[in-house]
């Protein structure tokens, strides 16, 4: 090999000792090459930031002196070993202070010779980020079992893999171990409504939005619930994997939801007979109006009275004369159908709207109604009190039908009734 042959061999090796060299410094881990007696002979920049020696300091010392006494004996035997999985020692610093360490080793063969490439990294900022997580971790379970309020965390086809105490006290359960591995449509009441809901709410959560709903739930008893949910996706990409969990938060707002429905009652329904009062009456039958358009059959309206009924209130008192209408409006409710909209308009007059009802249809209900009633009484200390009515019927066969209109109808036809010595049903002609 000629001179300048040899002398490009050089320049190349050493050129790639200092790209080589380079890689090591520029490497984050703290790296050094030890020979077959634990000496070392090369190191990186990294190496000497976490011992805090010079380059000078650090080659030819013993790979020893890097590590805590108590230490040394296990580092010799996995040398020897030629282990190569990561293990904790005690490292030491110049100044003599120790830390925790992780080191991963390797031995190789190099110009027939034995080294060590050992990566030491200081672990100090691993085990304070550890416990910090540890107890955030901490801290949290106990905020998720004694929360005042309930938590569930649902996985895998919306199944319960965990719940606190609240919730099982919610939900009518003796323990959130009771509750592992129930299914959500257990807690729906109905398979319909499971499906409705998770269909209504599925894309909110995929896309990691919290999704905030007063929903009916169903307890152990079978009772329904009212409760407030609000539930997230813990999965942070979008869209979010619903099987990797969901977090709900559930709180019993059954007594706030019946207070209000006791407000509904006062605004909307006469308090002695429980039927509606004449404004809920009339927006009741515009939102039927509304939503039956294409009704070709018509609607009806009966206008009623109850016979005589001053006469009731003088002679046995005001106490008997709401029993007659309480059992009036009871009567009632009991003829009419479920889509019927029934009212007290005042004092002993009553009204029922009839959907889709022709006259025929309205008198054959009137007359069910009057005759049911006649045959009844109230019972009071000196005997029984009977009572009559009489009942106007007014229809409209037209799909822009003035419900004002149509009850003025009816009582027209209600004081012919009157006219005609009551207890009877009259129709609008």
């Amino acid at each position: 090999m000629g001179r300048d042959e040899l002398q490009k061999r050089v320049a190349k090796l050493e050129e790639l000792l200092e790209f080589q060299t380079l890689i090591a410094d520029s490497s984050s881990e703290a790296i050094g090459v030890f020979d077959e007696n634990i000496q070392c002979v090369a190191v990186n920049r990294e190496i000497l930031k976490v011992l805090g020696y010079g380059h000078d300091e650090v080659v030819g010392m013993g790979g020893l002196d890097f590590i805590a006494e108590d230490y040394r004996e296990l580092v010799k035997e996995n040398i020897s070993k030629k282990y190569n999985q990561p293990y904790f020692v005690m490292g030491r610093r110049k100044e003599g202070s120790t830390f925790p360490a992780e080191i991963r080793g390797r031995t190789v063969e190099l110009w027939g010779k034995i080294y060590r490439i050992s990566a030491i990294r200081d672990s100090s900022y691993l085990n304070t980020t550890e416990m910090e997580l540890r107890e955030t971790l901490h801290e949290l379970e106990i905020i998720f079992k004694n929360s005042g309020v309930g938590m569930m965390f649902l996985q895998g086809g919306r199944i319960l893999k965990r719940a606190n105490q609240a919730l099982a006290d919610i939900l009518g359960y003796e323990s959130p171990e009771e509750m592992l591995g129930l299914g959500m449509c257990d807690l729906h009441l109905s398979e319909r409504k499971f499906h409705e809901f998770g269909e209504k709410y599925y894309y909110t959560l995929t896309n990691t939005s919290q999704v905030n709903v007063e929903y009916q739930v169903q307890r152990k008893d079978g009772k329904a619930l009212w409760c407030s949910l609000s539930g997230q996706a813990v999965d942070v990409n979008v869209p979010a994997d619903l099987n990797r969990g969901v977090l709900w938060v559930v709180d019993d707002i059954s007594v706030r939801k019946a207070e209000e429905q006791r407000l509904v009652r006062l605004a909307t329904t006469d308090s002695l007979t429980g039927a509606l009062n004449r404004r809920e009456f009339f927006r009741q039958v515009e939102l039927v109006l509304q939503g039956d358009k294409r009704n070709s059959v018509g609607s009806g309206m009966l206008m009623i009275d109850l016979d005589n009924f001053k006469g009731i209130n003088d002679s046995h008192g005001h106490e008997i004369g709401d029993a007659v209408l309480i059992s009036f409006a009871d009567i009632c409710r009991s003829v009419i159908r479920s889509g019927d909209i029934f009212a007290r308009m005042g004092g002993e007059e009553f009204a029922i709207f009839l959907p889709g009802t022709d006259l025929s249809g309205g008198i054959a209900l009137a007359e069910r109604l009057r005759r049911k009633f006649a045959d009844s009484c109230v019972t009071v200390p000196s005997g029984v009190v009977r009572c009559t009515t009489s009942i106007g019927v007014a229809t409209i066969n037209s799909r822009r039908l003035d419900p004002e209109r149509l009850l003025r109808m009816a009582d027209m036809a209600l004081y012919d009734a009157k006219e005609s010595g009551r207890n009877r049903v009259c129709f609008y002609d």
